[in-house]
């Protein structure tokens, strides 16, 4: 069974501040992020990594409460 891929993640990195990780939809989207930063900063940047879902777990849970 092949897990899917739920989305792309690229790790920023600025050393006073840490890292910040946001996460895109599409491989595209992703690399058109990173790319842009690379060429804008000079922050530490990474190629977009795929998150995989590699098991469902699901809750009830009542907002309202």
């Amino acid at each position: 069974m092949a897990f899917p891929i739920t989305g792309y993640v690229v790790f920023v990195y600025q050393p006073d501040v840490g890292a910040h990780a946001p996460q895109f939809q599409s491989i595209d989207e992703a690399e058109k992020f990173a790319n842009d930063l690379r060429a804008l900063t000079k922050l530490t940047v990474s190629e977009p990594i795929p998150v995989i879902a590699t098991e469902t777990y699901k809750i009830e849970a009542d907002v309202h409460k």
